[in-house]
């Protein structure tokens, strides 16, 4: 099956969407499916998969973050001539302004993923409604219940619930020794992260190192900030890490970020948000506590550190989130979606 994976963001700037799609394409190529990845991005680095970059992009800030999207005329023409000749266009994010959208109007056998969710305000509501009204007969997926509930509540669609996936790395045999780690992964310079709540509970904290894995580092008091690494080098400080912290704030769909760390053996101590606890809902890996509040977050460090978690139950308990469990349920997807154009062909 020869599928287009189109992402409205730049492959330029880290980002949840592009890492999903990128991973998915990398696990159907090795099924034995034709991927390619559509995107914004001007870069030359090798990413493992074919990738089509439709040139720069503007920033815009939407949701506490920045999107950086491919908003000309031509961009989004040259997206509609990319995704030619595809058994199934599978586009991330079909609403968002963009290349997305110009590739999913026009696409014969369409899958939608849908990612976000957040409070939409009734103007961006109506705005997100006339765009799902233009687009043509779709199998629609969403990666977390609060996707699908933000969907369902602008377009009046039940979006299956497929969620973001990983490459699931071998289970961990057990933790390094020495003076444990505590780790943070996300944008420093992002105030929905949270990582100024993480600064905060490393000056809590004795006994351990903590780190900052990411852009935007500010000199921070307490903490080593590593910068943006390469994929290897996020696996190997989360391999090293006893707990994650992940205080972030608002804005997240979905909790890949506690995966990760999960499939690496770390135990997670993170805000209480619905999305989050969807994905860690085991007591043995993973403590909540109230966002913003750094004296209950190191409490919990503290006693994780204390008792740490076995890596081996951590790693089992986002198993589930292997793209060996995911991959299937896209591909059934796909399947659907090209009945449905069959279909649409033959009554035409």
């Amino acid at each position: 099956m020869r599928v287009a994976l189109v992402v409205p963001y730049s492959l330029d700037q880290p980002g949840g969407v592009a890492t999903h799609a990128l991973g998915l394409a990398r696990w159907l190529r090795q099924e034995g499916h034709d991927a390619t990845v559509i995107a914004p991005g001007t870069g030359d680095a090798d990413l493992g998969v074919p990738v089509i970059r439709l040139g720069g992009s503007v920033a815009l800030p939407f949701n506490g973050s920045v999107a950086h999207l491919a908003l000309s005329p031509l961009q989004a023409r040259s997206a509609i001539e990319a995704v030619r000749g595809f058994d199934v266009v599978h586009v991330h994010e079909p609403l968002t302004p963009g290349i997305g959208y110009a590739a999913a109007r026009r696409a014969e056998s369409l899958v939608v993923t849908h990612h976000a969710a957040f409070a939409a305000s009734p103007l961006v509501a109506a705005a997100l409604r006339r765009r799902a009204s233009s687009l043509p007969p779709r199998v629609t997926l969403a990666v977390s219940d609060a996707a699908a509930a933000l969907v369902s509540s602008v377009t009046g669609a039940s979006p299956d619930v497929v969620p973001n996936a990983i490459a699931l790395p071998p289970p961990p045999t057990g933790r390094p020794a020495g003076r444990p780690v505590v780790a943070f992964l996300g944008r420093l310079n992002e105030p929905r992260k949270g990582y100024d709540t993480f600064v905060d509970i490393a000056g809590r904290v004795d006994g351990a190192d903590f780190v900052a894995i990411g852009p935007g580092g500010s000199g921070a008091h307490g903490v080593r900030e590593l910068g943006a690494l390469s994929d290897a080098a996020v696996g190997e400080w989360l391999a090293a890490a006893s707990v994650l912290v992940a205080p972030n704030r608002f804005g997240e769909s979905f909790g890949m970020v506690l995966i990760e760390a999960l499939s690496r053996g770390a135990a997670v101590v993170a805000s209480d948000l619905p999305s989050f606890r969807a994905v860690a809902d085991r007591d043995d890996v993973a403590a909540f506590f109230p966002v913003g509040d750094p004296v209950t977050a190191a409490t919990l460090v503290a006693r994780r550190l204390a008792a740490p978690v076995d890596a081996a139950v951590a790693w089992g308990s986002v198993a589930r989130f292997g793209w060996d469990v995911v991959g299937p349920r896209v591909i059934d997807a796909y399947r659907r979606a090209a009945q449905m154009r069959h279909r649409t062909s033959y009554m035409s």
